[in-house]
């Protein structure tokens, strides 16, 4: 008796005999996935052959929670779906975070920082002249955390995220400070903090410590907050800024995974236990439908399988949080972008995520208005309720098409880790300069597809039309500048400065003798010390980064 496997070979083979005329007037003569990978016309059995669904796929929140981290999926509870703001000063940004409340955003506060802060300087200070407030809101201080915040009840928010990678410590210690000031246990609290230095010298630029003691910060953040006992997310290590950066799916999760590696490593040197289920992976959506899904499910699986192999972390369901993509939305015809942000929020409920970050369609123009911020929201309650798609778990897993994706891009991803293993581990690639020029060759070949039309985006290179389409978009208050500026000011001349010397020199102290620092920051928030004081101490003690130019072989 022949196998089932040359059964439908055979039949492939007359399959493809039969209508040869029509596929050989295909309208490309090739087809590939956005990041090189190439496409057959139809996937069957025969392409998943050797696939075990124990082994490989598992039920829903059971090893290796490739279909899922729990067993209900969405059924149990939907995703939150949060928006990422602010701008200008504390004031500022606070109206726009109660309106988003307001209109029925899940996610908690999610708070965009702008330059200056995630840099460790001061708005008054004359390097962050030109862009105090602009991409994010200016936080100076604990005063400010707390303007960010009035008039918003913590227990019924839940849940803040923010980004801070090179102050994590600073961020931290803002939120432990916040929930002393409301009179809240901190424990109420799920706080998420992108607090992913590593990821800066690869594909952001936000980092301004050497690579080594920026690394021992963000760590000292995951051991304070998980020797407290706090059901926080103090490390969310991201994949986003990669995958803008030029990165490709499976890069993005290979380079992610590696840096979660290097800080999990770094905790178990340190002696620290029980932190694992705390750490959280951060990634993007991005245009390419089924590579997003599968990228998601072989994130979970490697995840899983890193923390079973690795640290013997038994049944530890991976936390996967993805954000919808702004690179993919156009100034060009700006309202094609709510189609564009629809498909990539489908994308990621596909795939699994627990938390999604959701992008405006008008974020190629400006930051976005209060309609658009409004629309990205509906397109999430629509999803959930009007479609079905959350009422199975893993609805697309069985899908010839996307097991053969996923277990092409798993042992892709599995490679891509042995070789930074090999080549010392992440640190040590970003240090190289490895991952940085990985990610500038995936812009160029990006750029050239888009500029020799492989790559077509309608409104940008393919569909134009004449003029710019007119639409209202947010104008940021120029007087908020310089409210900001006088605020930290005022600040400084009114506090009592015997108290916030004497803080920042046990912050000095704890730098220089390796001790965690968080205790130490903590008190100089509290004695309402700036982020610029606090950061200007690490650099004395750390000195700065300093960009060399390396050539990669």
């Amino acid at each position: 008796m022949r196998a089932l496997g040359e059964d439908l070979l055979e039949a492939r083979r007359v399959w493809e005999r039969r209508h040869a005329a029509e596929l050989a007037r295909e309208r490309k003569p090739a087809f590939e996935t956005s990041s090189g990978r190439a496409l057959r016309t139809v996937y069957g059995p025969d392409d998943i052959a050797g696939l075990s669904y124990l082994e490989d796929l598992g039920f829903p929140g059971d090893f290796p929670y490739t279909r899922g981290e729990s067993a209900t999926g969405y059924r149990g509870s939907l995703w939150h779906w949060e928006l990422y703001a602010g701008f200008g000063s504390a004031a500022d940004a606070n109206r726009r975070f109660r309106y988003l409340l307001e209109q029925g955003s899940t996610g908690g506060v999610s708070i965009a920082l702008d330059l200056p802060t995630q840099i460790g300087l001061d708005s008054d200070h004359p390097l962050a002249a030109r862009d105090v407030g602009r991409v994010g809101v200016a936080l100076d201080s604990l005063e400010d955390v707390l303007a960010l915040f009035d008039g918003i009840d913590l227990r019924k928010v839940g849940r803040i995220f923010t980004t801070a990678n090179a102050i994590g410590p600073i961020a931290c210690a803002w939120f432990l400070g916040l929930a002393e000031e409301h009179g809240v246990d901190p424990a109420e609290l799920v706080v998420t903090i992108q607090n992913d230095p590593l990821k800066e010298y690869v594909a952001r630029g936000t980092q301004f410590l050497p690579v080594g003691p920026a690394v021992e910060l963000a760590c000292d953040v995951v051991a304070h907050c998980t020797e407290r006992g706090l059901p926080w997310f103090p490390i969310s290590v991201s994949g986003s800024h990669m995958k803008q950066a030029g990165g490709t799916c499976a890069q993005e999760a290979a380079f992610t995974i590696a840096n979660a590696v290097a800080y999990a490593d770094r905790l178990r040197e340190r002696g620290l236990e029980g932190f694992l289920p705390r750490m959280e992976l951060h990634f993007c959506t991005d245009m390419d439908f089924f590579e997003e899904v599968a990228k998601y499910r072989v994130i979970r699986r490697v995840w899983a399988e890193l923390l079973r192999d690795r640290y013997r972390a038994e049944d530890v369901a991976p936390r996967v949080h993805a954000a919808t993509s702004g690179l993919p939305l156009t100034a060009q015809q700006p309202r094609n972008n709510i189609v564009r942000i629809t498909l990539q929020v489908l994308a990621q409920v596909l795939g699994g995520v627990v938390q999604t970050r959701t992008a405006s369609y008008d974020e190629a123009l400006a930051i976005p208005a209060e309609d658009a911020v409004k629309q990205s929201i509906r397109i999430n309650q629509i999803v959930a309720y009007e479609t079905g798609i959350p009422d199975t778990v893993d609805p697309l897993g069985g899908s010839y098409f996307l097991e053969w994706l996923t277990r092409d891009m798993y042992e892709e991803v599995r490679r891509t880790l042995a070789e930074i293993e090999e080549r010392g581990g992440a640190v040590a690639a970003v240090e190289s300069g490895r991952l940085a020029a990985a990610l500038a060759e995936g812009a160029y070949r990006q750029q050239r597809r888009l500029e020799e039309g492989e790559q077509l985006i309608v409104g940008v290179n393919a569909f134009v039309e004449e003029g710019d389409e007119r639409m209202k978009t947010f104008k940021l208050d120029a007087d908020a500048v310089e409210r900001q500026r006088e605020r930290v000011r005022e600040l400084r001349a009114r506090r009592p400065r015997g108290p916030v010397e004497d803080a920042l020199e046990r912050v000095r102290r704890a730098a220089r003798d390796g001790e965690n620092c968080v205790p130490a920051v903590l008190a100089a928030v509290r004695a309402r010390a700036t982020v610029g004081e606090i950061a200007d101490v690490w650099r004395s003690v750390y000195g700065e980064f300093r960009a060399q130019p390396r050539r990669i072989a």
